[in-house]
C-alpha cells in the first residue's frame, strides 16, 4: 500500500472513531441530563399571573385550601366595597382519577365561576413523545381557549363540542375528559346550588336503581332486550340491545375503559346521537356483520352507516361481563325520536345493505333511562319505581371503526405511496424508487408527519394496541412495514421511512471523494449499538412508563417537525454530517425502529438472491450503503432492500456478465462458498 493510501486510510479511521465517539458522548450526556431532569419533573407552580388568565377579572386570589383544595377568586363588589366571591381554581390532580393521555395524566389549572361555567384552563405539564419536538403544542394552539364559557353541564366531547388537536386524539380526549369531570367534582363539593348539581342529583339516585338492578331486573324494565337471529343455516346469533345514552349508563354497563374508549370514537366521527349497546353471541357460522343492520321508525328505515357503529369491547366488565361475545354500539341517527319505540332490522339474506331477509325487534327507551339522557330534572315518581372473541368480530367490524374517523385524503396519499414502494421493489426499478424515495421525503417527512417511529413501539407497550386503532393512516403503515419485512425484509428502511430518504439524498449529491470506508472490524462491531439503543428505550418504556427517551436518539421528529430545542437539532446534525461521509450512517448504526424491524427480518425467506459469481466478485459489497455485503455473504438483518445489488445482478455488472466456466479460469484454486 503506498504512503498516500496510508495517510489516507489513518484519516479516514480517525475520522469514523472521533464521529462516534462524539455521537457516543453526546447519548451518554443528553441520558444523563434527561433521566436527572425527569427524575425531578414537576408540574409548574401556580402563579397569580396563571390564576389571573384562567379566571379574568378577579382581583385577588386564596391560598389553595380546602379538603380536596381549591383557590378562591375574588373582585370587588362595587355597591359595597366587599370582596365578591367570583368562582374557584383547581388543580385537577388534586380531583382524582385523572384522564389518562398519550403517556401519562395531564395536569390542568382550571377557573370555574358560581355558575358552574370554565372561565378558562391553563395546562400546567403533562409528558407527550412529541412536546420536546413541537413545544409546548397544547398550550400554544387554538385547543384551550375553547373551554372558555361551556358550562359543566355540557358534554365536552372531542369532535363534537371540543375540537381536538391534529394527531393528538389521545391527549385532547384526556384534557377535555379531565377537566369536565374534576369541574363536577368541585361543583359536587362547592356549588350545591349549580345547575349541574341540581340535574346530576337525580342523575345520580337513577344510576343507583340501574346499579341495583339484576340482568333479569334489566330484562324485565325493557333497558336490555335479548334477540335471537336465525340464520339461513339454522345457526344462530344472539344479540342484546341496551340504550345506553348517558354516560353513567354506558359505564355501568360496559364499564368505565370500553364506554370512554366507544364515547371517543362515537364523538370523533359523528357529531351527534346517542349510543345504543349491540352485544353479540351464538354459535352462527356467519359473522356478525354492521352492514345487515339497520333502524326503523314509522316509514322510514335507516341503514346503521360504518361511521355510525363502534366497538365497545369483549364484554369484560359491567354489567355485561361474560354475557356475550363482545359489545359494538349503534350511534342512533338524530331523526329518531327516543320517546317513541323504533325498531331494529338485521338481514340475514341477500346482499349486504338491501333488507330482504328481516329480522326484526322493537325497541322502547325506558322513562328513566330516557330521563337521564335527556338531562335536567328527574321526575321523582321515576326515582321511586322499585323495579327500579372469536371470528366474529375480527373480519370486518373492527376496521369499521376505523374507516369513517380517517382522513380520505391521507389514506389515499398512504395507499399510493406503499404502492410506489412495492412496483420499484417488485419491477427492480431505480428510477420509480427514487421518485418513492422523493414522494416520502416531502410528504410522510415534512407534509403529513405520519412515518413510523419507535415512539410507536415504546408508547405500544404503555398503551397496547389502542394507540394505533384510532388512526388508520398510521395503521396502513404499520400493517404495511411488518407485512414486508416479514416477507421480503427491511423495505420500508428502503423506500418509506423519510429520514432514509434524505440519508440517500446526501449520498447521491454529496461529491463521492468525500466518503469514507468504515474499518471492517469498527463497523463490525458499531452496527450493534442500535441494538442497545433499542434494548435501552424498551426496558425504560416498560420501567418508567413516565419518561420519553426516544427522540434523543431518533432524529426524525427533531428534522420533521422543526424542533425548538437545540441539544435536539445538535444530536440530528452529528447524524446527519456521519450521512455525508458514510451512506446511511444512521441506518448502520443508531436506528433503533431499523434495530427492530432488522431482528424481525431474520424470518423473512424471500430475500436477495446470490450466484456463484459472487464468491470472488466485490462490485456489490462496494455498492451496498450499509455495509451488509461480504462477497456472497449477506448479513440480512443489516439489509435495507435498497436492491442495488439486485439491480447490478439483473444489469449483469462485474463479474456477473461473465459465465461461471470462464470466471473459474481466473481464479486460481476454485473454492465456491456458500451463499447467505
Amino acid at each position: 500500500m503506498s504512503y498516500k493510501n496510508c495517510y489516507s486510510y489513518r484519516n479516514a479511521v480517525r475520522l469514523v472513531q472521533r464521529i462516534q465517539a462524539g455521537l457516543l458522548s453526546a447519548a451518554f450526556v443528553t441520558v444523563s441530563l434527561f433521566a436527572h431532569q425527569a427524575a425531578a419533573q414537576t408540574p409548574l407552580e401556580v402563579t397569580e399571573d396563571m390564576m389571573r388568565s384562567v379566571m379574568r377579572g378577579a382581583e385577588s386570589f386564596s391560598p389553595k385550601e380546602g379538603n380536596p383544595p381549591v383557590y378562591r377568586a375574588y373582585r370587588r363588589d362595587p355597591s359595597s366595597s366587599e370582596s365578591q366571591l367570583m368562582g374557584y381554581l383547581f388543580e385537577t390532580p388534586d380531583w382524582p382519577p385523572e384522564e389518562i393521555g398519550y403517556s401519562a395524566p395531564v395536569d390542568v389549572l382550571v377557573g370555574i365561576d358560581t355558575q358552574g361555567t370554565i372561565t378558562g384552563i391553563e395546562v400546567l405539564h403533562y409528558i407527550e413523545s412529541y412536546k420536546s419536538i413541537r413545544g409546548d403544542f397544547i398550550n400554544s394552539e387554538y385547543f384551550p381557549q375553547q373551554f372558555s364559557d361551556k358550562n359543566i353541564v355540557e358534554d365536552f366531547r372531542v369532535g363534537r363540542d371540543i375540537d381536538g388537536i391534529s394527531r393528538a386524539t389521545i391527549t385532547s380526549w384526556a384534557v377535555a375528559r379531565g377537566v369536565r369531570d374534576a369541574a363536577r367534582r368541585v361543583a359536587r363539593a362547592y356549588l350545591p346550588d349549580s345547575e349541574f348539581v341540581a340535574s346530576s342529583s337525580g342523575d345520580a339516585v337513577a344510576l343507583r336503581v340501574f346499579e341495583e338492578q339484576s340482568w333479569e331486573d334489566m330484562l324485565d324494565s325493557g333497558l336490555i332486550k335479548e334477540w335471537t337471529i336465525k340464520q339461513p343455516d339454522e345457526t344462530t346469533l344472539e344479540v342484546t340491545l341496551a340504550f345506553m345514552g348517558h354516560d353513567g349508563l354506558g359505564t355501568l354497563l360496559v364499564g368505565e375503559e370500553d364506554y370512554s374508549r366507544a364515547d371517543r370514537d362515537a364523538s370523533n366521527r359523528s357529531r351527534d346521537g346517542k349510543l345504543m349497546l349491540v352485544g353479540v353471541d351464538g354459535d352462527s357460522t356467519r359473522p356478525f356483520r354492521q352492514e345487515r343492520l339497520a333502524v326503523k321508525q314509522g316509514e322510514e328505515v335507516y341503514p346503521v352507516e360504518r361511521r355510525r357503529f363502534v366497538y365497545a369491547g369483549s364484554a369484560d366488565y359491567g354489567k355485561i361481563q361474560g354475557r356475550m361475545r363482545f359489545a359494538g354500539a349503534i350511534v342512533l341517527m338524530p331523526e329518531i325520536d327516543l320517546a317513541k319505540p323504533f325498531t331494529v332490522l338485521y338481514n340475514t339474506g341477500g346482499e349486504v345493505g338491501e333488507f330482504g331477509g328481516i329480522h326484526e325487534i322493537e325497541y322502547q327507551v325506558p322513562p328513566l333511562a330516557l330521563a337521564l339522557a335527556e338531562g335536567g330534572t328527574i321526575p321523582a315518581d321515576l326515582l321511586l319505581i322499585d323495579e327500579e372473541e372469536e371470528d366474529y368480530y375480527e373480519e370486518d367490524s373492527l376496521l369499521s371503526t376505523l374507516i369513517y374517523d380517517a382522513p380520505i385524503d391521507e389514506v389515499i396519499m398512504i395507499v399510493v405511496i406503499c404502492g410506489m414502494v412495492m412496483t420499484g421493489f417488485l419491477l427492480k426499478n431505480v428510477y420509480v424508487r427514487w421518485a418513492t424515495l422523493a414522494v416520502t421525503l416531502v410528504y410522510l417527512g415534512w407534509m403529513d408527519g405520519g412515518f413510523v417511529s419507535v415512539s410507536h413501539i415504546t408508547n405500544g407497550i404503555k398503551l397496547g394496541p389502542s394507540l394505533f386503532l384510532n388512526d388508520l393512516p398510521l395503521l396502513l403503515i404499520i400493517v404495511f412495514t411488518v407485512l414486508t419485512t416479514l416477507l421480503w425484509g427491511r423495505i420500508f428502511c428502503s423506500s418509506l421511512c423519510p429520514f432514509g430518504a434524505l440519508q440517500d439524498f446526501i449520498t447521491r449529491f454529496v461529491p463521492k471523494k468525500w466518503q469514507v470506508k468504515v474499518p471492517q472490524w469498527l463497523h463490525d462491531k458499531a452496527i450493534y449499538l442500535k441494538y442497545g439503543i433499542l434494548a435501552f428505550l424498551v426496558i425504560m418504556a416498560i420501567a418508567y412508563a413516565d419518561l420519553s427517551l426516544f427522540q434523543y436518539f431518533e432524529p426524525f421528529g427533531t428534522v420533521f417537525y422543526i424542533s425548538r430545542s437545540m441539544l435536539l437539532w445538535g444530536i440530528a446534525g452529528a447524524l446527519l454530517f456521519g450521512a455525508i461521509f458514510i451512506p446511511r450512517f444512521y441506518c448502520r448504526y443508531a436506528c433503533p425502529l431499523g434495530a427492530a424491524l432488522g431482528v424481525t427480518s431474520l424470518i423473512s425467506p424471500w430475500r436477495i438472491k446470490r450466484v456463484p459469481q459472487c464468491d470472488i466478485c466485490s462490485v456489490c459489497e462496494h455498492a451496498c450503503p450499509t455495509g451488509a455485503i461480504r462477497g456472497p455473504h449477506i448479513d440480512f438483518k443489516e439489509c435495507v432492500r435498497c436492491d442495488i445489488c439486485d439491480y447490478k445482478l439483473i444489469a449483469r455488472s462485474g463479474v456477473c456478465k461473465h459465465d461461471v466456466e470462464t470466471v473459474k479460469v481466473r481464479v486460481k484454486d476454485w473454492q465456491p462458498a456458500t451463499a447467505s
